[in-house]
């Protein structure tokens, strides 16, 4: 008897380390686009106003040629369109939305999810290791930190996927459907900052795509 594993169509996530090169471009627009607030030492920001501690960026175009339309490519050929937009087979994608995040001892993001069709972040600063955020809190925050997807299986069961951060993370890109829930758990070790950039790709709705099969 053979016995094979059969996957259920689930949308899934993208997992990449950006290069040397990639990151320093990156950095590159986080600094030109920081708030006149922000204090920096290198890399790391020493101060900023509370009410700035999010602020929007642009691309120059090298980022989302670079980095963003190659993860989308490899995204539809590993799982297809996210369900909810394969009536729009012809659209290409374009970068919509960009920002940097600061956050500080406490700070932490809600669950909530995009609009768009897929969100991505990549973690610029990590000052701290999750694993011991956790233990900082006496072993009864095990998501102390982390940046969690929370999504319903194909049960029906309501599920969750965490990542637990440390330094090694810095440079690491997730890429997934705008419509996952997500969470960003708060940390107590320190009060430096962490900093992310996250955004948003919409359908380009002026441009067709080649990286769709029409007959998906």
């Amino acid at each position: 008897m053979n016995i094979a594993r059969v996957d259920l169509p689930n949308p899934g996530v993208l997992q990449a380390d950006l290069d040397k090169d990639q990151i320093d471009n990156l950095w590159k627009i986080v600094h030109e686009s920081s708030p006149d607030s922000a204090s920096w030492d290198g890399n790391t920001l020493l101060s900023i106003d509370t009410d700035s501690k999010q602020w929007g960026m642009i691309d120059d175009g090298t980022f989302q040629k670079n980095v963003l339309m190659p993860m989308v490519e490899e995204y539809i050929n590993q799982f297809g369109v996210p369900f909810s937009h394969k009536t729009s087979n012809y659209h290409g994608f374009v970068l919509n939305r960009l920002w940097t995040r600061a956050s500080t001892e406490g700070d932490y993001q809600s669950l909530h999810d995009h609009q768009g069709v897929f969100t991505f972040v990549v973690w610029m600063k990590i000052p701290f290791d999750g694993k011991e955020e956790n233990i900082a809190q006496g072993g009864f925050r095990p998501d102390a930190s982390d940046f969690g997807l929370v999504y319903m299986d194909t049960c029906g069961r309501l599920s969750k996927k965490h990542w637990t951060l440390t330094s090694e993370m810095e440079g690491t890109i997730l890429l997934f459907p705008s419509d996952i829930n997500h969470i960003v758990y708060p940390h107590f070790t320190t009060k430096e900052y962490r900093i992310s950039v996250a955004g948003d790709i919409a359908l380009n709705s002026y441009a067709a795509s080649d990286m769709i099969n029409p007959a998906l």
